[in-house]
């Protein structure tokens, strides 16, 4: 079930990217050697029509999920583990279908987001449905979703071995849970095999060549792991105060809402492109060093805070869409910069490839409180180890400068008795 949830979101979202901002509005994003074709984004050929296509989106997610499973709204892996702990069989099946919908409009008309919160929500909620189908206990049930969480994350990125390392660290901001690993493990082969028999085996990054030949560059990834945990914060903060400040504004009908922060976030993608939809492509093009010589510094310098108030206007204002994989988005964006300073400054540093992945295994393992996921899944969407020493360096660092602080507030502290 993770396996096919995974396929449908990422063939539903494709068919409505082209279908709104490739034929609509004349763009391309940005697109991942997994797919098949590597390729920095187009000009945008009707700048016009982008803020409306986001704007029409967000509202018309909102409406599915306000109207026929308010379950399915949000980011979606914070409303999973909140479901696990307290209510693991009372997921509903209604709300696979609103969330897979929901989130391609949101997604495919530019909103700012990512694709692992919708697979994590629709594949925990298949093993919930599993649970109430053979009167599974609560502690099985709970397995049985935390399984498929890790599946469907497993499987929309490539990256069995982290999906399964997601699915028993991602409970608690300090702990694990070890009764996770084998159900996990069988799990997300299975559905990583579905996905990859349809879009191949090669990485979502393709496979990178070989790097650091020296450790020359070492001591930079202690500050870009200063950086990263930095920037990390400041996207765990902005998510929730977005949202607290769109709440509180009582006067403003609901559907509004969703409008305001889709034509927020066109505007913004008018001048930065690059923030539009999931923003993978944009990891591709940073591995580039090309690409990232010809573009502005300003523009890079601006581009992780950019997704920043990109992601926390999509989601805080009502739209679904994930927020683990902008994550991933902004700490490779940081990670490029960091690249760009470092060869300006004359720098014995070869390729930004080092600086991107490990930015965005530092950003996302300090969020999420789950390092070694991040740690795996960088080398996983690379299809190489060569930068494992930078990254774990950068990860560690981060998650000093991150502290308590966490993208998923439902992630209880530490794992108690109870808690099985």
């Amino acid at each position: 079930m993770s396996g096919l949830g995974a396929l449908a979101l990422h063939e539903l979202l494709a068919l409505v990217t082209d279908g709104t901002l490739g034929l609509l509005a004349g763009f391309s994003p940005a697109t991942v050697a997994g797919d098949g074709h590597a390729a920095p984004a187009s000009e945008i050929g009707r700048p016009w029509i982008v803020p409306l296509l986001v704007a029409g989106g967000a509202v018309l997610g909102s409406l599915l999920v306000r109207w026929l499973a308010p379950s399915a709204g949000g980011p979606g892996t914070d409303t999973t583990i909140r479901a696990i702990h307290h209510e693991p069989r009372g997921m509903r099946r209604r709300a696979t279908v609103v969330k897979l919908v929901a989130s391609a409009l949101t997604l495919g008309t530019g909103g700012s987001g990512g694709t692992e919160g919708p697979a994590a929500q629709i594949s925990a909620t298949g093993g919930s449905a599993t649970a109430r189908v053979f009167h599974l206990s609560d502690a099985d049930a709970r397995v049985a979703a935390t399984a498929g969480l890790a599946a469907g994350v497993g499987a929309i990125f490539k990256t069995p071995l982290g999906g399964v390392c997601l699915g028993v660290e991602l409970l608690y901001r300090r702990g694990m849970a070890p009764q996770m690993l084998i159900p996990g493990l069988i799990a997300t082969v299975v559905a990583y095999a579905e996905f990859t028999a349809v879009h191949g085996f090669t990485p979502i990054l393709g496979c990178q060549p070989a790097g650091l030949a020296a450790p020359a560059p070492l001591p930079f990834f202690l500050g870009l792991g200063v950086l990263a945990g930095l920037v990390a914060r400041c996207y765990c903060w902005a998510l929730p105060h977005t949202k607290a400040f769109f709440n509180a504004q009582r006067r403003i009908p609901w559907p509004v809402k969703p409008a305001i922060g889709g034509l927020t976030v066109g505007a913004l993608g008018l001048l930065l492109p690059d923030i539009l939809g999931t923003g993978y492509g944009l990891i591709q093009s940073s591995m580039d060093a090309r690409w990232l010589l010809g573009v502005p510094l300003w523009v890079l310098l601006t581009l992780p805070l950019a997704k920043i108030v990109g992601t926390s206007l999509t989601v805080g204002s009502g739209g679904t869409a994930g927020t683990f994989g902008p994550a991933i988005v902004i700490g490779a964006a940081t990670g490029a910069a960091c690249w760009r300073l470092a060869e300006m400054s004359g720098a014995p540093v070869a390729g930004p490839a080092a600086f991107v992945i490990a930015g965005m295994a530092a950003c996302l393992g300090s969020a999420i409180h789950a390092q070694l996921t991040a740690v795996i899944m960088a080398a996983e969407l690379t299809g190489t180890l060569d930068y494992l020493i930078p990254t774990m360096i950068t990860v560690t660092v981060a998650s000093v400068i991150m502290g308590d602080r966490t993208l998923f507030p439902s992630q209880p502290r530490r794992r108690t008795r109870s808690s099985g």
